[in-house]
C-alpha cells in the first residue's frame, strides 16, 4: 500500500465506555481471537506459575478473559478509541497521541518475569524508533537535570494499535478491517505522526505490512524457558516467544 491512503472504507462505530454490554462483547471477541496467541499464554503461565501438563487445561477461556478484561476496561475509561465495524465483524483498540491512560502493556500492577521482560524490550524498541530527535547540544544540556533520574528519551506523538481482531464467531464482512484501520492511519498522516504496534504472529505481520507498516524490531522473550507456543520448555532449550515491533511512517519520509 502506498503512503497515500485513498481506499474508501466503510464507517466504523465507536464503542462507548459507558456500555458494559459492548465492552463485554469487545473483551469476548479479543479473548476468542487471541485464544492461541503464544505471548498471551506465556504471560498467564508465568503469572499463575501454571504446573504441567502443557498445554494446561487450567488456561481456559475464563482465565484468558480475565487476562484481557481489566486492561481493556482501563483503556476504554481513559481516552483510548475502541471501535467496531461490520456489525462486530472486526474490532480495534487505538491509543491516539492524546492518550493519557495506561497502555494495555502496562495495565498489570505486579508483572511477572516474562511480562517485565516484554515491557523492557518494547520500551527499548520505542525509545529507538519513536524518540524525539534533538538537534542541539544546548537542548541536551538544558534537559540534563530533569532527565537525570530516568535518562529516557522523549517519544514523538504516535498512534498505538493495541488490538486488532476479526470476530471468529461471525461471518467476515468485506471492508470491516479496513474500516477500523484506514481512518486512523489517515489521521496519522494528517497529523504528521507515526503509528506503532506489536504483532504477535507472522500472519499478523503480513496483514499490517499490507497497510504500510514495516518491521523495525524482532522481539524474543523467554528464550530457553519457553517453547514457541508460550509453554514452559521441558529441556531448557526453548526458542522463546517471538513478536514484531512495527511502525507506520511512509508519510514521514522524504
Amino acid at each position: 500500500m502506498s503512503s497515500s491512503i485513498s481506499a474508501q472504507a466503510p464507517s466504523y462505530k465507536v464503542i462507548s465506555p459507558e456500555s458494559s454490554t459492548d465492552l463485554n462483547n469487545f473483551i469476548d471477541i479479543i479473548t476468542e481471537a487471541f485464544a492461541s496467541t503464544a505471548l498471551t499464554t506465556s504471560f498467564i503461565v508465568d503469572n499463575d506459575k501454571t504446573p504441567p501438563p502443557y498445554p494446561s487445561p487450567s488456561i481456559d477461556v475464563n482465565r484468558r478473559q480475565r487476562h484481557f478484561a481489566q486492561g481493556i476496561l482501563d483503556s476504554a475509561h481513559s481516552n483510548a478509541e475502541l471501535v467496531q465495524a461490520g456489525d462486530w465483524s472486526a474490532i480495534a483498540l487505538w491509543e491516539p497521541p492524546s492518550f493519557q491512560g495506561k497502555a494495555f502493556i502496562d495495565s498489570k500492577a505486579r508483572p511477572g518475569v516474562l511480562l517485565s521482560e516484554w515491557r523492557g524490550r518494547v520500551k527499548a524498541a520505542k525509545s529507538k524508533h519513536l524518540a524525539m530527535h534533538s538537534n542541539s547540544s544546548t537542548d541536551s544540556e538544558s534537559n540534563s537535570t530533569s532527565d537525570s533520574d530516568n535518562n529516557e528519551p522523549q517519544l514523538r506523538p504516535f498512534y498505538h494499535l493495541s488490538f486488532l481482531a476479526r470476530n471468529p464467531s461471525v461471518p467476515r464482512v468485506a471492508g470491516s478491517i479496513n474500516a477500523v484501520m484506514l481512518p486512523f492511519l489517515q489521521r496519522a498522516q494528517a497529523e504528521h505522526v507515526p503509528a506503532w504496534l506489536e504483532a504477535t504472529t507472522p500472519q499478523a505481520v503480513k496483514v499490517y505490512e499490507h497497510f504500510g507498516f514495516r518491521v523495525v524490531e524482532e522481539i524474543v522473550i523467554g528464550k530457553g524457558r519457553l517453547d514457541a507456543q508460550g509453554w514452559p520448555s521441558v529441556d531448557g532449550k526453548g526458542e522463546g516467544v517471538t513478536a514484531w515491533a512495527m511502525i507506520y511512517d511512509p508519510h514521514l519520509k522524504d
